[in-house]
């Protein structure tokens, strides 16, 4: 199964729209498919251009992992890695990226960014689901 942009960016507008209403800052919301290509990026009015490269990372390091970037991130620490370790320059750890699973096959994944970590982690969290409910 491959995930469908249009479930993707019908899912990312929702989720943006409610997070324009929340009167919190602007962010970027990514998709990429299992192998950590871009297929989907959305940039809120407002939001800062850095933020679309971070959100990039976050979905791109959740599709190479196939974990969260929480897990990601948790991992480095407990193993005292830092992301040199992995050889990868797109690799982040900053929490904010999920990755997409459909009967536990990895088909993409998704990075939220603009926030603080934790709402961060909320919408990336509201969109991976609306996704899911799509598929």
């Amino acid at each position: 199964m491959t995930i469908n942009s249009m479930t993707v960016s019908t899912s990312c507008l929702t989720t943006a729209n409610m997070a324009g209403q929340d009167g919190g800052k602007p962010v970027c919301f990514a998709a990429v498919d299992a192998s950590g290509a871009l297929i989907y990026l959305y940039r809120m009015d407002g939001a800062p251009e850095r933020l679309v490269n971070i959100a990039i990372g976050k979905a791109y390091t959740a599709a190479r992992m196939g974990v969260s970037t929480d897990i990601f991130r948790q991992r480095l620490l407990n193993e005292q890695l830092s992301l040199a370790d992995f050889l990868d320059d797109k690799f982040t750890s900053l929490p904010g990226g999920l990755p997409l699973l459909e009967v536990n096959q990895l088909i993409g994944a998704v990075g939220v960014s603009g926030r603080a970590l934790e709402e961060d982690v909320a919408l990336c969290r509201q969109f991976a689901e609306r996704i899911q409910i799509s598929l």
